[in-house]
């Protein structure tokens, strides 16, 4: 049977301050690499944004949406499946990657810009959103309290970050897991070049062609994190 390969955790410029890649580098990147898609996840409006924060919201938005739009129309030469995500901190330090996320859920949610994080897991989950928290233990200057998120506020972790997650970061999440096997295992390069792209993602029999389809598979586990 046909397996799929799907990169979970991506960033591109300009939208990602610290994205290197264009969308036509991650698409081309992607394909040479075997993978079959990948979600964009593009740091917003509270993390590493490379855009201007003072645009009106629907500004904001629409340059998120162009970035996705490019990425559509670069994988078309491909033929693989992209989809769109963003990565938001919701506190700080501390970020949630968005899956089954659309662009319409972001306009006609303008609050999102300066809502307690309680409100803003309970907007994301009325539009059937699922979160999943990147890299729970990564340490940096920035982050004050490294750790996991209060369990209600999530539905999964990366069990393997390639960027920011050390060994020991992702044996400290996976633990996590396996002491509350609900949550979501996922894997993701938190690729900023094309050289981070083939490592880590999900395996899925069926091909993921929309924000509804991967939500619905993620929240079903129909798939398997890749664990280099």
């Amino acid at each position: 049977m046909e397996q799929y390969k799907y990169q979970m955790h991506v960033h591109t410029t300009p939208c990602s301050h610290c994205g290197l890649m264009t969308p036509y580098e991650l698409c081309k990147g992607l394909h040479d690499m075997g993978y079959k898609g990948a979600v964009l996840t593009n740091h917003f409006f509270h993390g590493n944004t490379g855009i201007d924060r003072s645009l009106p919201w629907e500004e904001f938005v629409k340059a998120y949406e162009k970035d996705y739009k490019d990425c559509l129309e670069a994988s078309k030469e491909f033929d693989l499946d992209i989809l769109f995500g963003i990565e938001e901190v919701v506190v700080p330090g501390l970020e949630i990657l968005c899956y089954g996320l659309t662009p319409k859920i972001l306009y006609n949610n303008p609050h999102l810009r300066d809502c307690d994080t309680e409100a803003w897991v309970e907007t994301m989950r009325k539009n059937g959103v699922v979160l999943v928290q990147a890299h729970p233990f990564r340490e940096a200057f920035y982050i004050p309290n490294p750790g996991p998120l209060p369990l209600r506020l999530i539905d999964g972790v990366e069990i393997y970050n390639r960027g920011n997650g050390t060994p020991e970061m992702n044996e400290a999440t996976l633990q996590l897991a396996e002491e509350n096997p609900l949550l979501i295992r996922l894997s993701g390069a938190d690729a900023h070049c094309i050289e981070h792209i083939p490592y880590g993602g999900i395996v899925t029999k069926k091909r993921i062609r929309n924000e509804k389809a991967l939500a619905e598979a993620l929240k079903n586990k129909q798939f398997e994190p890749i664990i280099p």
